[in-house]
């Protein structure tokens, strides 16, 4: 995930790439330039030349409210979806998410989000749903959670199993995990090959394949 991060950065300047991680994930929000410049961490002054160059490029919009300026992701530009998913990839939610449960290290085992971000179908207030199979609890996740809530403007919803009892929900046809398994989804640990694994997918080896193929 630090590549990713070094990804934006080649692409964009430090401050502006860090202008466009934070209105590009929240498009609908209007920030106030005092309030952006918190949330980044600097100094009002050292946003307005990337802000005015963003909003000239027809990526971020402005209004004003008196002595206030506010900025925003103009979402009708051409560019926003490209930028959109390129932000969401480098800075977003998925290495937000990764980031999250990376201090959990081998005890999550699996897991990815499901719903309409991961069909690509979601809009600015969609909530997150995050599947999570391991040890880790909902206990130990929500402080985490909330912090991650607030950076990203959307709420996460998390469902969580270990191992076994995934298994066994899956082999008893639970509706709810026999949808999420046919539907899309985004991996934040693990992936296909692991999930085969916990609902219990024999793995096919190179050496049957090509015995299958020799018959």
């Amino acid at each position: 995930m630090r590549k990713s991060k070094t990804a934006l950065r080649a692409l964009f300047p430090t401050v502006r790439g860090e202008i466009l991680a934070a209105t590009l994930t929240q498009p609908d929000k209007w920030w106030y330039l005092s309030e952006l410049a918190q949330f980044l961490r600097t100094a009002p002054s050292s946003l307005q030349r990337d802000l005015k160059a963003l909003v000239d490029g027809g990526i971020l919009e402005q209004r004003r409210e008196g002595t206030r300026a506010y900025f925003k992701a103009d979402t009708r530009s051409p560019l926003f979806a490209d930028l959109h998913g390129l932000v969401e990839k480098t800075a977003g939610l998925l290495p937000t998410l990764h980031r999250l449960l990376e201090q959990f290290d081998t005890r999550v085992h699996v897991a990815f989000v499901y719903g309409s971000i991961a069909r690509g179908e979601e809009h600015a207030t969609s909530d997150v749903d995050l599947l999570v199979i391991g040890t880790v609890g909902l206990a130990e996740l929500a402080p985490t959670l909330r912090k991650v809530e607030e950076q990203l403007g959307r709420e996460v919803n998390v469902t969580s199993y270990s191992q076994a009892e995934f298994r066994t929900k899956v082999g008893a046809g639970d509706h709810f995990l026999t949808e999420v398994l046919r539907g899309s989804k985004q991996f934040v640990k693990g992936g296909q090959r692991d999930l085969d694994e916990v609902v219990g997918k024999p793995r096919r080896s190179k050496a049957s394949n090509i015995k299958k193929r020799t018959r």
